[in-house]
């Protein structure tokens, strides 16, 4: 299924033995354009520390009662290896939780989850022994993780620039929920359209100015204008890919 990012973050995380917090963040790798972890608010348990969930370790995302089941105790997770509020990811600490937890690493392979095409068949495949552990770091230690936070909002989000001129802002994500790949960045398109919302897929991002915060896509002004209208406030039709292709074909 396809759920708006803002859905994810409205979501609890329950471990096996109890509540452990909301999500307060997403955090995602930009060469794949596929979410890594959830950032858990901890509610005081662990105060300044930074609780990361892999989808790795999820048993069940379940929308319609509004939580995250995750295959851990409340203990594993606040023993686990975190980190300070104010710190980046890095790679060891992704290690490092991969090495705690048992996950396999997703960047052992080719592909967003190690040559499988979602988490989950990865985390069975690993746990039935078909999958080798490789342990290293990968990318020479390159930080690929971003915050859907950080790039979505009304006032902070990051620019859309399309070929010939400005469009927008990132508002929201579209995450598919088997695969945790974000298929669409919702972007409000104030500086053309009053008023409505265009979907606009990683395939067709040229660059993004992570310093400018700025996302530059390989679609005109126009062609935002004929693509389909989105309303943020509705469930994602499961027909998107068509009905944006119509309107976004060069």
């Amino acid at each position: 299924m396809l759920y708006l990012a803002s859905t994810i973050k409205d979501l609890n995380i329950q471990a096996s033995d109890g509540e452990l917090g909301g999500v307060k963040d997403l955090y995602f790798d930009d060469k794949f354009w596929t979410i890594r972890y959830l950032v858990t608010d901890t509610r005081k348990w662990l105060p300044g520390k930074k609780v990361l969930l892999s989808p790795l370790s999820f048993d069940e995302v379940d929308i319609k009662n509004g939580k995250v089941n995750v295959l851990s105790t409340k203990d594993t997770v606040k023993n686990a290896p975190h980190q300070h509020e104010d710190k980046p990811v890095s790679k060891q600490v992704e290690l490092d939780l991969a090495i705690y937890y048992g996950w396999p690493t997703y960047w052992s392979g080719a592909g967003p989850w190690s040559g499988y095409n979602d988490p989950y068949t990865l985390a069975d495949s690993h746990s039935r022994g078909l999958v080798k552990d490789r342990m290293e770091m990968s990318d020479n230690g390159d930080q690929h993780l971003r915050s859907v936070n950080e790039i979505k909002g009304d006032f902070f989000g990051y620019r859309i620039s399309a070929i010939d001129g400005e469009i927008g802002h990132v508002s929201n994500f579209i995450i598919d929920d088997n695969s945790w790949e974000i298929t669409y960045l919702v972007v409000e398109t104030k500086n053309i359209l009053t008023g409505k919302f265009r979907l606009i897929a990683p395939k067709w991002i040229n660059q993004i100015d992570w310093v400018e915060h700025r996302v530059f896509v390989d679609l005109t002004k126009e062609q935002v204008k004929q693509g389909a209208d989105y309303d943020p406030s509705q469930s994602v039709p499961q027909d998107l890919e068509d009905r944006i292709l119509q309107g976004y074909r060069k």
